[in-house]
């Protein structure tokens, strides 16, 4: 009589035709958990099997609008990485900002994420966090000529979009949507570097533009209520306005909210940062051009930077300080981003595919990612320019700088966004 395979058995058969090594692993230990007898004695196939996880704390300000959507990526990341994620929220306080920090090794962290403020105090929580042995990586905001090669191997990386360029992107086609000429209301953020960098990208866009008269320059919160403070204020002064640069999207729907008030359709506005509202703004008309950061990408990106840093990755010198991608979102491409960052699957992301450390031979950063040149970079702060890690002095001379942006090149084989 023929014998039956048990449905164990068939599990454990299973499981061995898994090749791709994140998935194996996370098959067994799915299968041993659910008291599969054999399941932990899985064949092996590569040491990405093994890899270390553990705890990951991100640090932000508050969750509204922007860190909505990067959370959302945050998490995805880290339960495809079997991590064990926690929450802190700074509220731009800097003593608890710090104090958090000094909190991490307590809580059991062996990797924290996040955005500082200000960002004065990126030296001492990396500081802080490579006494403690628990690898960092920062978002958006840092100090002009500091990087992460200043602190040590735990300081694993500094990230962001590139904000000049997308300042520059959107302001462009704000001008071309006025015909070139016109008094153009711009709302700021916080005093912050990357509210400078959007700045000077929208004065790069006016220079080329000698009919555009660029006023206001109001400081906001980054959120809809302040933005719709300033706008109040300077509808008042400037009557004759023509178009608005919101210096991101929350800002831009204050501002919106007004004109709506005050029947001033008539009025284009730009934003920045391409959260879900932002974009379906662009996509019925209300908003002229946003600038998308990719938000849970963004978060996934760090995630996936301090993983392979806790699994044995050394990122070369150019790797310390990465550009990740952003896009213009208009009319024209709006519905694509929509149904790919915030369709009903989320992100169009193979998290996993990211990270160096699962996949050596065939990472894919499925983004256009690119060093940091920090002589172009910090540019707009010359002062202490001597500050800069004399490391840097060699680095394109040496064709280091090429070589990482060709690394990536080649590696980006797919993505959501590739053209």
């Amino acid at each position: 009589m023929k014998k039956t395979e048990s449905v164990e058995s068939r599990i454990v058969r299973a499981g061995n035709s898994i090749h791709e090594p994140f998935s194996r692993r996370v098959f067994m230990q799915l299968a041993a958990a659910a008291g599969i007898t054999g399941a932990t004695g899985l064949a092996t196939t590569t040491s990405a099997q093994a890899a270390t996880t553990g705890k990951i704390i991100y640090q932000v300000d508050v969750l509204h609008s922007y860190w909505v959507e990067w959370v959302k990526g945050f998490e995805a990341c880290t339960a495809a990485l079997g991590l064990d994620g926690a929450q802190m929220l700074h509220g731009s306080d800097p003593a608890k900002q710090i104090s958090q920090v000094r909190s991490a090794p307590q809580q059991g962290a062996k990797m924290f994420i996040g955005l500082p403020f200000p960002d004065g105090a990126v030296p001492q929580m990396a500081k802080t966090l490579q006494s403690s042995g628990i690898y960092y990586s920062n978002i958006w905001e840092h100090p002009a000529w500091f990087s992460p090669v200043d602190v040590g191997d735990y300081h694993v990386q500094y990230s962001t979009p590139n904000s000049e360029l997308a300042g520059y992107e959107v302001a462009k086609v704000l001008f071309e949507r006025i015909g070139g000429e016109g008094k153009v209301v711009h709302i700021w953020g916080l005093p912050t570097p990357t509210d400078a960098f959007r700045t000077a990208g929208v004065m790069r866009a006016a220079a080329e533009y000698p009919g555009i008269e660029v006023v206001g320059n109001l400081r906001t919160q980054w959120d809809r209520e302040s933005g719709r403070d300033a706008m109040l204020s300077m509808i008042t002064a400037h009557p004759d306005l023509k178009g608005v640069m919101a210096q991101n999207d929350s800002i831009a729907e204050g501002v919106l909210a007004v004109l709506d008030e005050r029947d001033r359709t008539d009025i284009p506005v730009v934003g920045i940062d391409g959260l879900p509202d932002g974009l379906n703004a662009v996509k019925s008309g209300r908003l002229a051009a946003t600038h998308s950061s990719l938000p849970a990408y963004q978060a996934a990106f760090m995630v996936t930077s301090v993983f392979d840093a806790l699994n044995g990755w050394k990122p070369s010198l150019p790797e310390r300080m990465m550009y990740t991608e952003s896009a213009l979102i208009t009319e024209d491409n709006v519905q694509h981003y929509l149904d790919n960052l915030y369709g009903a699957d989320g992100p169009a992301y193979d998290w996993t595919k990211m990270s160096r450390t699962l996949n050596p031979d065939d990472w894919n950063p499925q983004a256009k990612i690119m060093p940091i040149d920090p002589e172009t970079h910090f540019a707009l702060f010359p002062d202490n320019k001597d500050r800069l890690n004399p490391a840097y002095a060699d680095m394109k001379s040496s064709g280091e700088f090429d070589r990482v942006v060709q690394l990536y090149e080649d590696h980006y084989i797919s993505g959501p966004f590739k053209a």
